[in-house]
């Protein structure tokens, strides 16, 4: 508009002091307008310098919370690691102690040239436990190391499921009486009644996966039942498990016990032993067999642990 105008006078050709006036008027209000455009727009950049800043420091502020968050993760798994070596160390001393001691004691008391025959029978099946009470104890360890370092690889052979499940029911009616449970009676049910009945799979990881969960039914019952057998389930798998009537667990101390060296009861004065490596060896073993564990569980009424793998005829 104020070209136009400057256009419009210098047109007339007459420059009169009223035009001249006129002009420097309009000369002044351009450049005011342009003043005021460039404030504006210096606002306008400012405000939206502004509104990227505080977006910027929103986002420090969520990430800075992020991180303070995941400190006190790191504290508090710190805290826990510490706290499970501690209980680790201290239940490693114990479980291996007690049976060497009881080894020791027991061979220098067969030593003895006087003890009547009954007596050494007794005192060697006493050092045999201690020294199978050892071997598994080395075993789980073995097991887990080998787990976690990713070295361990399965091996597929035909297994025969019910002579292997019939070995265990054998192997664990004498422990159960080596143990004082001799009311605890062992179950087989078998999916397949051939006893020539057999799958491909790792037999070394299905025999200790099943060994452990009879073991860990066993350790936790002290009357009742303990079944022990198979099933088919869908998408060609194949569904074992092992049933009890013992203590049983709440959800909480189920996934507990799943946990690397965690105890149901991880008190000074726990009642059952062990250094919390079995089922999480067994977990370990069923997901290299191309498998999965689950469980069931009611406190006073028993639990029942499940795995199923791939179902490959032999």
């Amino acid at each position: 508009m104020c070209l136009l105008f400057i256009n419009i006078i210098a047109q007339t050709g007459a420059v009169t002091p009223v035009n001249g006036w006129l002009l420097l008027l309009i000369l002044l209000l351009a450049a005011m307008l342009l003043l005021v455009a460039g404030l504006i727009y210096a606002y306008l950049k400012q405000q939206s310098k502004l509104r990227s800043l505080a977006k910027e420091n929103e986002a420090l502020i969520d990430e800075i919370e992020r991180m303070k968050e995941e400190i006190h993760i790191v504290r508090q798994q710190a805290g826990e690691s510490d706290r499970l070596k501690s209980a680790f160390l201290c239940n490693m001393s114990h479980e291996i102690r007690t049976p060497l001691n009881a080894i020791m004691g027991f061979c220098g008391l067969i030593a003895n040239n006087t003890l009547p025959d009954t007596d050494k029978v007794k005192y060697a099946s006493i050092i045999n436990r201690n020294v199978d009470s050892l071997l598994e104890l080395i075993n789980d360890i073995f097991d887990i190391a080998q787990v976690e370092s990713q070295i361990t690889q399965t091996q597929e052979s035909p297994v025969k499921v019910n002579e292997l499940l019939g070995a265990l029911q054998s192997w664990f009616n004498l422990e159960k009486s080596n143990l004082g449970k001799e009311i605890i009676q062992f179950r087989i049910q078998k999916g397949n009644k051939d006893n020539d009945f057999a799958i491909r799979t790792d037999e070394y990881m299905l025999k200790r996966t099943l060994n452990n969960l009879i073991e860990n039914a066993l350790k936790y019952s002290d009357e009742g039942y303990i079944d022990t057998g198979y099933r088919f389930g869908k998408d060609s798998k194949i569904e074992f498990f092992v049933k009890d009537e013992g203590i049983g667990f709440t959800k909480d101390k189920l996934d507990i016990m799943f946990q690397q060296f965690r105890q149901v009861d991880e008190t000074q004065t726990r009642q059952y032993g062990g250094l919390g490596l079995g089922l999480t060896v067994a977990q370990k073993f069923v997901e290299l067999m191309g498998g999965r564990m689950w469980a069931e569980s009611e406190p006073g009424k028993g639990s029942t642990f499940w795995f199923e793998i791939p179902y490959k005829k032999a």
